[in-house]
């Protein structure tokens, strides 16, 4: 990158988009460029971007990651764009960034802004959680044809929340070919 006068002059500037991150995260920035710049050397600054040391991180080669601190870019020429990516975000990486084409004469800057907020605070004054148990309902369905009769079982569990007898038991009254029979089930509390 070429330093840039003061003045800006020779620096086409376009508005771009707004990011969000959250502290400790990470961004990802896409910097979409025209395809007559494939090859042109791509570079993202920081505000006011007039000179090198402005310069976060500047590609290398086409299609490889480039990696320096906690900023990496990749230019993806197939798809016209480059992105830059911030990991372990801080509140003070909030502001203005350029994605840059270095140009001769004259670079291409796109604004980006990017805001980095804490994370929602959790509320630790939560109460435990419930217990929770299980009921079973027992359900019967009886089919009859000419010669034979079949009485078929189905059991449906649900999971529920709340207090909890574990010296509860169930009987389920069933009438069986006729006969009135008692289904005692054990229930394993979880």
């Amino acid at each position: 990158m070429k330093t840039v006068p003061s003045v800006l002059t020779g620096v086409l500037m376009k508005s771009g988009n707004v990011y969000v991150g959250t502290v400790g995260e990470t961004v990802e920035i896409k910097c979409p460029y025209p395809d007559y710049h494939k090859y042109t050397p791509k570079y993202f600054c920081r505000h006011p971007c007039k000179s090198s040391e402005h310069v976060l991180i500047k590609s290398a080669k086409i299609d490889q990651v480039l990696s320096v601190g906690r900023y990496s870019l990749i230019d993806v020429v197939s798809g016209q764009f480059f992105t830059v990516t911030i990991k372990n975000l801080r509140l003070k990486d909030s502001g203005v960034y350029y994605c840059g084409l270095d140009q001769w004469f004259s670079d291409t800057l796109n604004k980006v802004n990017l805001s980095v907020h804490t994370a929602a605070s959790v509320n630790r004054s939560t109460p435990p959680p419930e217990k929770t148990h299980i009921t079973s309902i027992w359900t019967t369905a009886v089919t009859s044809n000419k010669s034979n009769s079949y009485e078929q079982f189905s059991a449906t569990t649900v999971q529920s929340k709340g207090s909890l007898d574990k010296n509860l038991r169930v009987s389920v009254p069933v009438v069986c070919a006729g006969v009135l029979c008692c289904l005692c089930p054990w229930f394993l509390w979880r």
